[in-house]
């Protein structure tokens, strides 16, 4: 896949990347099930990408929601500087849970 134009994400331009990479987030996974399964030849596709690519755990943030981790892969900053500090937020206005995946929420740039 070749990306020539600039990616324009939340009305911020970012250039091409020169190289494209891809990145797979098994959020809430224990390593160890990963592990089993290889062992077990129940997932050859992640087996092969494991030895021929790179594989690396990730440390948690906290809390450990899927949306403040997601965050702090995406930006490298923790939920205390990004701003996103769980999957939902109340708002006291409408009485409403509001899923933090807006942009408003989002303090890092």
């Amino acid at each position: 896949m070749t990306i020539k134009s600039p990616i324009v994400a939340n009305g911020r331009a970012y250039p091409a990347p020169k190289v494209c990479a891809i990145s797979i987030c098994l959020d809430g996974c224990e390593p160890e099930y990963l592990d089993k399964a290889i062992a077990d030849g129940l997932m050859p596709t992640l087996q092969r990408m494991r030895e021929t690519g790179t594989d690396r755990l990730a440390h948690s943030v906290i809390p450990s929601f899927t949306n403040p981790n997601n965050l702090s892969i995406a930006t490298g900053r923790p939920p205390v500087v990004h701003g996103i500090c769980g999957n939902y937020l109340y708002e006291p206005e409408t009485g409403e849970e509001v899923m933090m995946n807006d942009v408003r929420f989002l303090r890092a740039p």
